[in-house]
């Protein structure tokens, strides 16, 4: 951003600024702004553009534009650019797919409005007079300056454009067709027109602001001549150094600020949901420094201490505690409790749950962490809040992606039809989508699960980790021979459950059902003895086989104890265990592989 009437100042000639100078341009920029805004109201030169619309969305690209984020500001002056960085964040919001009718203009200022801290805009850079200084909503001129260069590249007129009078340092030069575009509210504003309809996109990755323009018809369209409103005449002579406020060496200055001690790559935090051995040793080894965010165990006792979690995590000397969010943690556990035993909405609950966690962990990000290192279960929900741009995202893996659950899901419904659990569930489209590109972004993604690894060509595939336990007999108890079976769920069809009655009908044995009952009382007919624990008692106890022949499965904490137990375990490829020992691999849905590895085990 920059000043009302800047002068062009070398450095030769930079001298300290004064109090005076600077009460005189606020006093000055006030009455023009003031002036500006009471115009606009009378006679609006341009409009603001709905954001969302998808008219355009497949139209060719006429152009496009990059420009780096982060590596234009000097390691002290890395808060200003971090500062710059989340301002584009907040920014982008208004300008990301924006379609303009033809022969309209986009003007920089009405389509953004006045950038307040309440709507989440922090300190920036700004040039004023020859300086690098911290400003509220400093930085904007980047997005302004992609904007101007992605419009002359696709042909569009530049009805309002003004220079900056200097530039900084570590920038370096612009390219051949670069164009430098400055804007300060409300007055300095930059202004777009261009003969056909068009769509404006705008996105942050880890490392760039890229802006794409696309169209239809610009072939036909004649190219419009650029008009160009510069502060200074001199438009060809090469733009002076300013000097960086956090940088410069005139403590004297009423400007000057005290260094703060962030290091040049910023900081690393951790935003969890819930507590796995596999990602705690992750962290512990890859990222001991990393700040966390985590929700309140609210389904514990608050007078005791439990003994594993997030919150039980050894955290490194001098990294700041994690931050709990008390209000999103009480809303989403009395919410889930409420819906916890309805199946068409206990799924959708746990999203509403994560999105309200999301929420609470975006608002307490600073501009500082440049790393996130994200659950999978957060990510669709902090891509729609736009808290992924500009940072470097590490993805904690624990599920397939949405729309494969959904694809496998419908291929076990058309299996068993009649089976209504299987259709209980889908998720909205556009939070699909979300996740899909939150996956995409990711640099690196960490997972234990082989399933996972494979669908999302993981960067890491973690170990497992075995439980605690002591190996268990397979004594018959009472002298009784029918083979134990053990399966390792509720009784829902997407864990198996259809495939496992099919495969058990004829042959003698026992069957234990780790959790729920089913609500298909029919479910187990045939089969001679059921009983059910719902998740209580040793249910390992006397077990020849453990099973879980799921389709979806992300979590299978009870198989991994019954390997670590050395019970001979039988499950589906979903359920991402790989090649432990003791245990047996089949395709889901295949029964008659599943019979003969059940048989296989038992008469082991």
């Amino acid at each position: 951003m920059a000043q009302a009437r800047p002068l062009r100042v070398s450095v030769q000639a930079w001298q300290p600024p004064r109090r005076i100078d600077a009460i005189d341009f606020w006093l000055r920029s006030r009455l023009l702004a003031t002036a500006h805004a009471l115009r606009e109201t009378l006679r609006p030169s341009a409009r603001r553009w709905p954001v969302g619309s998808h008219a355009l969305a497949d139209a060719p690209v006429l152009a496009q534009y990059r420009t780096p984020l982060w590596t234009d500001g000097r390691a002290d002056e890395f808060p200003l650019v971090a500062g710059k960085v989340q301002n584009l964040r907040v920014a982008r919001r208004a300008f990301d797919a924006v379609e303009v009718p033809a022969g309209e203009v986009l003007s920089f200022w009405r389509q953004l409005g006045r950038p307040a801290s309440w709507r989440g805009f922090v300190q920036g850079r700004e040039l004023r007079g020859g300086c690098v200084v911290p400003t509220l909503a400093g930085g904007l001129c980047q997005l302004s300056n992609a904007l101007a260069t992605v419009a002359v590249r696709a042909g569009f007129e530049l009805v309002e454009r003004h220079g900056h009078t200097a530039r900084i340092e570590q920038a370096g030069e612009p390219g051949a067709d670069a164009v430098d575009a400055t804007v300060f509210w409300n007055y300095i504003d930059l202004k777009v027109r261009a003969r056909q309809a068009w769509r404006l996109e705008v996105e942050l990755t880890g490392t760039e602001l890229v802006l794409r323009i696309r169209g239809r018809g610009a072939s036909a369209a004649p190219f419009v001549p650029v008009t160009m409103r510069r502060a200074s005449e001199d438009a060809g002579a090469a733009l002076p150094v300013a000097r960086g406020c956090l940088s410069c060496d005139q403590a004297a200055c009423f400007r000057h600020r005290p260094r703060v001690d962030v290091g040049p790559e910023g900081l690393t935090i951790a935003l969890l949901d819930g507590w796995t051995p596999e990602f705690a040793r992750y962290l512990r080894e890859e990222h001991p420094g990393a700040q966390r965010m985590q929700p309140v165990p609210l389904r514990l006792a608050f007078w005791r201490r439990p003994a594993t979690g997030w919150h039980r995590e050894p955290v490194a000397a001098g990294v700041a505690p994690a931050q709990a969010p008390w209000a999103a943690s009480l809303r989403r556990a009395l919410w889930q409790r409420l819906w916890a035993r309805q199946a068409g909405r206990r799924q959708a609950s746990l999203i509403d749950g994560q999105r309200w966690l999301a929420q609470a962990f975006a608002a307490r990000l600073k501009p500082e962490h440049t790393q996130l290192v994200v659950e999978q279960a957060l990510l669709p929900h902090l891509q729609r809040l736009g808290a992924l741009d500009g940072r470097r995202v590490i993805v904690l893996a624990g599920a397939l992606p949405m729309a494969d659950i959904e694809r496998r899901l419908d291929e076990a419904s058309r299996r068993w039809p009649d089976d209504a659990t299987l259709r209980d569930f889908r998720a909205d489209a556009s939070l699909v989508r979300a996740e899909s590109l939150a996956l995409a972004r990711a640099s690196i993604v960490v997972t234990p699960h082989a399933e996972v690894a494979r669908q999302l060509a993981a960067s890491r595939r973690l170990d497992w980790v075995l439980p605690e336990i002591r190996a268990t007999g397979r004594a018959k108890a009472g002298g009784q021979e029918l083979p134990l079976v053990v399966f390792a769920a509720s009784a829902l069809a997407r864990k198996g459950a259809r495939e496992l009655a099919a495969a058990l009908q004829g042959w003698p044995c026992r069957l234990r059902v780790l959790g729920s009952p089913s609500d298909d009382a029919r479910l187990w007919q045939g089969i001679g003895h059921v009983e059910h624990m719902n998740w209580q008692g040793d249910w390992l106890a006397g077990a020849d086989v453990v099973v879980l022949p799921a389709h979806i499965e992300h979590a299978p904490r009870a198989l991994l104890r019954a390997v670590a137990a050395g019970v001979p375990v039988v499950a589906s490829t979903a359920c991402g265990l790989g090649a432990l020992p003791g245990m047996r691999e089949i395709a889901p849905g295949d029964v008659d592989a599943l019979r003969a590895a059940l048989r296989t085990a038992c008469s082991r």
